[in-house]
């Protein structure tokens, strides 16, 4: 097959690409990687902003966790608890984040370790779309540019601080090469490897890149099963059919302890519903296109700063981002005149088509008909990452566009004159533009000046790029060069073209051990009071921190604050007051803001009620709107009484004041609270832990009814005397999950181990 798709690409007289081993591309993806990344595993620099805010902490919280033996289920320490494990950007079960657990040390677990390895899924995402080029019929150096380009693509350069964006995006090549063995070797071998491979990147943790790659995996078997049975009739594409099937059966059922979580989770998350407003962040704008040629012509925003004055806000950068490096582009366009020749050519064109019009969402149609009408598409902000395709596209095409230039060069080589001529023209007429201000705000704009003349810069520098590459390719054309310096020189040219573009997009001087070590005198302070009581902490007020949304996870302190796509919707309560709210969510100490003199400070509170209290009486206000207007009023003690939802049918007297009843905690773990209390009559205990489905209680070793009191409050009736009371996280989901996911995995095997036998045992071909 490779043979066949190689020749549709030109003629006879195609002028011959040098040849390499697979392990000197191997050792070329990975070197470039560690030369590009240098500065961060030589720990000069370190990822920034959501790699130090989100995905460390769940890293570090996972990671410690698990190497004291808990299985993190539950987070108490962020957002007065909530899901972990539910949460699908926690990505548990991811397994390089699992080994994470391994070089957990001292219970401390370095950022260097999770840094590395968002680094090695870059080497994973150039090595594999080295092997997919390969399949697709390209030589081994074309095979090699279409890694670089993918491994160093704008989308992967400045999504380099998404941990979940990249480990997932990392196996985009091999998932599609896996599909395709399945489809054209018709092998249930492949199909149930590419299911786990597939299964596994979704468990790397970002629905909306599993849905994008979803999404792509069925236009490509589409447009397989389309030209399959085009050429060989209906009955030939029914195999192929139900191998894809099956191989998205294995996927979902390999996922099966995620998903169902997660699905669980979902509605009563924050993001249960957007609207299509609200799905317009972080899309494209036309004017954005130019970015192709000049990735910085609106502007940057990285770790160095942000001067970015294009459509959106700040973060619209590295949303949008499409440059794959002139070279790359240059070759791209070359494919193009493959289009009716190769039919993969064409496919990978429309995908780049296909995530363009959509990616500028009400710039053309597409956008609202897939939010209105394809199921998962109305989930999602921030569109411009379907880009993720653009990206896989480009570097697939680059590899076919080297091939399409060698064989005019040796068959049509006034063509190839052409072609280079016609592209460096474009970059003048661009620049020309760029210099006049046509693109630019009118000179009546206060941005002018500085808008003016850095994107002037940014174009002379890609005006640089393009002369340089049609320097090399006229003289290619021209046999003054030999054809492996004419490529190893365009190599070096597309690295240094994307290191100027990103190498310092992600190199911050915040080390985050220093980072979340700036306060370790108040961590300190409140860990030593902590060891005596429970209590949590509000350390955020607008847009003011004494600790970050996430550290609670790095040191173990309990705070109401966090930051997680899916928090809760009912992770605090109503209240007459912040103070009020505070009180019931066990906040003893809470941040103090000076805002005329621009201070921050701690305050101890003398009202905060405890983690775990008995009260005597109960009122059912089954209707949301009336429970919470009645918890806002003066009237509502909850010290003395506890709001129910559903009628507990649970007999209460009425006692006098002074009997109370006591409470003590005498374990904690992150899925489990075991407490005494005693009760001098009938009534409840109400802990100041979120309510969850999925927690159950046993009191004195047998199975109680657990309530959702005061808004978003654990509440368990209890009856006159002592009892034990255990309060464990048991999610049904998860249960149901894992024996899915642990029947697929052994259904697999026995699958593998079939075929495996069934090749060996067949008689060698004659």
């Amino acid at each position: 097959m490779a043979q066949s798709q190689r020749k549709n690409t030109g003629s006879n007289n195609t002028l011959a690409l040098p040849e390499i081993k697979d392990w000197h591309a191997i050792v070329a993806i990975c070197l470039s990687a560690a030369i590009f990344f240098r500065d961060i595993l030589l720990q000069k620099a370190f990822f920034w902003e959501d790699f130090l805010y989100q995905y460390y902490p769940n890293r570090f919280f996972a990671a410690v966790s698990m190497s004291r033996g808990e299985l993190p289920l539950w987070n108490p320490f962020t957002f007065n608890g909530t899901p972990f494990q539910a949460d699908m950007q926690s990505a548990l079960f991811y397994i390089p984040n699992l080994l994470l657990t391994f070089f957990v040390s001292d219970g401390r677990l370095s950022a260097f370790w999770v840094e590395l390895f968002i680094i090695i899924h870059f080497m994973i995402a150039g090595v594999s779309m080295y092997y997919l080029a390969k399949d697709f019929g390209l030589p081994r150096f074309a095979s090699l540019f279409s890694g670089m380009v993918y491994m160093f693509s704008g989308f992967m350069i400045t999504h380099a601080i998404h941990q979940v964006i990249i480990c997932q995006v990392a196996w985009l090549p091999l998932i599609l090469l896996l599909f395709r063995k399945m489809f054209h070797q018709r092998s249930l071998l492949w199909m149930i490897a590419g299911g786990l491979v597939l299964g596994h990147a979704v468990l790397a943790g970002f629905p909306q890149v599993s849905l994008y790659i979803f999404f792509f995996i069925f236009l490509y078997f589409v447009f397989e099963y389309v030209s399959c049975i085009r050429q060989n009739g209906w009955k030939a594409g029914l195999l192929p059919a139900i191998l894809a099937a099956g191989m998205i059966v294995i996927s979902i059922g390999f996922t099966a302890l995620q998903l169902l979580p997660t699905i669980e989770l979902a509605p009563l998350s924050q993001r249960a519903e957007i609207t299509y407003e609200k799905s317009l962040e972080g899309v494209m704008s036309w004017g954005q296109l130019v970015t192709m040629i000049v990735p910085k012509f609106f502007g940057s925003s990285g770790a160095q700063g942000s001067n970015y004055w294009g459509p959106g806000v700040y973060w619209a950068y590295w949303e949008t981002s499409i440059y794959v490096g002139i070279p790359a582009l240059v070759f791209i366009i070359f494919s193009t005149f493959a289009f009716r020749k190769n039919k993969y050519v064409a496919f990978f064109c429309s995908i780049v088509v296909f995530t363009l019009l959509y990616s500028v969402g009400d710039g053309f149609i597409l956008h609202k008909f897939f939010f209105y009408v394809v199921p998962g598409f109305s989930k999602f902000r921030s569109i411009g990452r379907i880009t993720l395709l653009l990206a896989l596209s480009a570097a697939m095409l680059s590899g076919f566009g080297i091939q399409v230039a060698f064989d005019f060069i040796g068959s049509s080589r006034k063509k190839f004159q052409q072609i280079i001529f016609a592209a460096g023209g474009v970059g003048i007429l661009l620049w020309i533009a760029v210099q006049s201000g046509f693109l630019q705000p009118s000179e009546t704009s206060q941005l002018y000046p500085q808008v003016h003349s850095s994107a002037v810069s940014e174009t002379t520098t890609a005006l640089i790029f393009i002369i340089v590459t049609i320097g090399i390719l006229f003289l290619l054309g021209r046999k003054t060069i030999g054809t492996a310096a004419a490529i190893l020189l365009l190599l070096l040219v597309q690295f240094v073209d994307v290191h100027m573009f990103g190498f310092d997009q992600n190199n911050s001087s915040t080390d985050p051990k220093e980072y979340y070590g700036r306060t370790s005198g108040l961590v300190n302070m409140l860990k030593e009071d902590g060891a005596h009581e429970y209590f949590r902490i509000n350390a955020r007020q607008g847009g003011a921190m004494l600790l970050d949304r996430n550290q609670g996870m790095v040191d173990q302190i309990f705070l109401m604050e966090g930051y997680t796509p899916l928090s809760l919707q009912r992770f605090t309560p109503p209240g007459s007051s912040w103070s009020r709210i505070c009180d019931l969510m066990n906040a003893k100490y809470r941040i103090v803001v000076d805002e005329s003199q621009r201070k921050m400070n701690i305050a101890t509170s003398t009202t905060y009620l405890p983690r775990a209290f008995f009260v005597s009486d109960a009122k059912i206000i089954p209707d949301d709107a009336q429970q919470k207007a009645f918890m806002e009023s003066d009237a509502f003690s909850p010290a003395k009484t506890v709001v129910l939802d559903d009628d507990p049918h649970f007999p209460l007297t009425s006692p006098p004041d002074s009997m109370r009843g006591t409470v003590t905690i005498n374990s904690y773990h992150l899925n489990s609270i075991i407490l005494d209390v005693t009760a001098p009559h009938n009534g409840f205990l109400v802990l100041s832990e979120v309510y969850y489905p999925g927690w159950h209680a046993y009191d004195n070793g047998t199975q109680s009814p657990l309530y959702r009191g005061d808004w978003n409050l654990r509440t368990i009736p209890v009856r006159e005397g002592k009892h034990s009371i255990e309060v464990r996280f048991e999610p049904d989901s998860f249960r149901r999950g894992a024996w899915i996911t642990a029947a697929t995995i052994g259904l697999s095997l026995v699958g593998i181990v079939y075929s495996v036998v069934k090749k060996r045992s067949k008689p060698p071909s004659a």
